[in-house]
């Protein structure tokens, strides 16, 4: 009789605690794949709220949104030397740099949102130039793409920052700070900058207008060289003459109006058409700008100097924007200042101001604060009261030079004004003895005379004191008033 083969008996204990292994080893794979669950869930759900971004969580800034739409800031309403601008408290920014390198750091600085606001800061190619392209992806400059998320702190400024794509079909980007939740929301553009022989430099830093050494070694004798500042097309920033040697010995040169970043002095032989470049690195421009006086009335200038600025070239300036039509230009001297400019202030302009500077070519931009003050006129008439049938008539300071004044009269409480009388102050603003009124008989008490400026918006209010009569007494009425055609407005 054959023998039965028997496995290995295993101990019972020994199978108890491996059986247990197993299933201990089950739950902590069901625990891990629930927490892996939680937590992309929380992330999905809490992060974004918190204005945290992750991979695979969605609301990641580089992201595309395809239904983005940009809200455009209201018109201005307001004629200033014959340009229509905005009025004030109007949300705005400015960007340092405006002439920036595809792939450079841009500063969006603004104001005029309101405190604790979130502002996303958007990018896309102009649509009031040639090339641009709605409808083309992000990156080339089509469609806005979001490029960054601020706060707005005390009185309603931020700071922003954001990398210009290093592709880019269109020259001209506008980039659009719009206030979630609000229609706040202001626009500005910036440009991007187009892109045998030696060629050295004495400084490898600077900004535009510093002044350097240059010296170029390997053209053709006597041949015309002309020199770019970071590129190699349209007018030369410069014109030298190569000597016998096909060379020039150190010569003092500005710098050019670039973008800033890394660049490039390139020197071009007219005749051998040889080339050599020197690498440069251009520093912003830090503008400024002073305003006097700070503080002004309608009629009356403020007049600005700057500095800072790209020498020689012209400086837009602008009423409560960055963009759209500037209202004059000035243009800098050798050293980028210019002075002695100014403009005179409208009548429907009041309250806080802002008047941005912007260089034509470098697009280095400043803003720059005053306040319109509003007219505060006072009036008196020839006798502080008197007896029904007295004449009145009228003296007047500070109002606007030359407007016209009407003179309302309310005989009584919750009486409708009546038109009486009509002048015209002088250049300073004053009147003395005009108009005239006959208190009439039956008025008792106290007459009210408002005067009110045309121009300026601005009333003066005289009581004149009506003393009892003790008795009827008989005085023709006043005819009503029709104001001249002269004294109108």
């Amino acid at each position: 009789m054959q023998s039965l083969k028997h496995r290995p008996a295993i101990p019972r204990g020994k199978g108890r605690r491996k059986r247990a292994k197993i299933k201990l080893s089950r739950k902590r794979v069901l625990l891990a794949g629930a927490a892996a669950v939680l937590m992309v869930l929380v992330g999905r759900s809490l992060l974004p709220a918190l204005g945290v971004s992750a991979p695979g969580l969605g609301g990641h800034p580089d992201e595309t949104p395809t239904d983005v739409v940009t809200k455009a800031p209201p018109a201005p309403t307001i004629d200033l030397n014959g340009v229509m601008v905005h009025g004030g408290g109007t949300p705005m920014i400015t960007l340092n740099p405006g002439l920036v390198r595809l792939g450079g750091n841009v500063t969006v600085s603004g104001n005029g949102f309101d405190q604790g606001s979130m502002i996303d800061v958007y990018l896309g190619a102009s649509a009031q130039q040639p090339g641009a392209k709605p409808g083309k992806s992000a990156a080339p400059g089509g469609k806005p793409h979001q490029v960054a998320t601020a706060k707005a702190g005390k009185w309603g400024v931020f700071t922003a920052n954001f990398a210009m794509p290093n592709t880019m079909s269109a020259p001209v980007q506008e980039v659009t700070a719009q206030a979630r939740g609000s229609d706040k929301v202001a626009k500005a553009e910036a440009s991007v900058a187009q892109g045998a022989g030696q060629a050295t430099l004495s400084a490898v830093v600077g900004k535009p207008g510093d002044v350097l050494n240059l010296t170029v070694k390997g053209f053709s004798p006597g041949e015309q060289l002309n020199v770019y500042w970071g590129r190699i097309n349209g007018d030369p920033n410069l014109t030298l003459k190569a000597d016998e040697d096909g060379s020039v010995g150190k010569t003092p040169i500005k710098v050019g109006v670039t973008a800033v970043g890394t660049t490039s002095l390139i020197v071009v032989g007219k005749t051998s058409g040889a080339a050599a470049s020197a690498p440069f690195q251009v520093l912003r421009l830090y503008p400024s700008i002073k305003l006097a006086p700070y503080a002004v009335k309608a009629t009356q200038k403020i007049t600005f100097s700057g500095s800072g600025f790209a020498p020689g070239e012209r400086v837009l300036v602008r009423l409560n924007a960055a963009g759209g039509q500037p209202v004059m230009a000035i243009e800098t001297d050798g050293a980028g200042t210019f002075k002695g400019a100014g403009i005179v202030m409208p009548f429907q302009l009041k309250g806080a101001q802002s008047m941005v500077f912007t260089g034509e070519q470098s697009r280095a931009a400043v803003a720059s604060g005053f306040t319109i003050l509003p007219f505060t006129p006072q009036a008196r008439t020839n006798a502080y009261g008197g007896l029904p049938g007295t004449v009145v008539n009228f003296y007047a300071t500070q109002f606007a030079p030359n407007e016209a004044v009407h003179v309302s009269v309310r005989t009584a409480k919750g009486a409708k004004p009546e038109l009486v009388a009509a002048f015209r102050v002088d250049a300073k603003g004053s009147a003395r003895a005009v108009g005239q009124y006959t208190i009439p008989g039956d008025t008792e008490d106290t007459v009210v005379f408002s005067l009110h400026g045309q121009s300026s918006d601005a009333t003066a209010t005289v009581n004149f004191k009506v003393d009892k009569s003790g008795g009827p007494v008989d005085i023709p009425p006043n005819k009503p008033y029709t104001v001249p055609k002269n004294l109108e407005n």
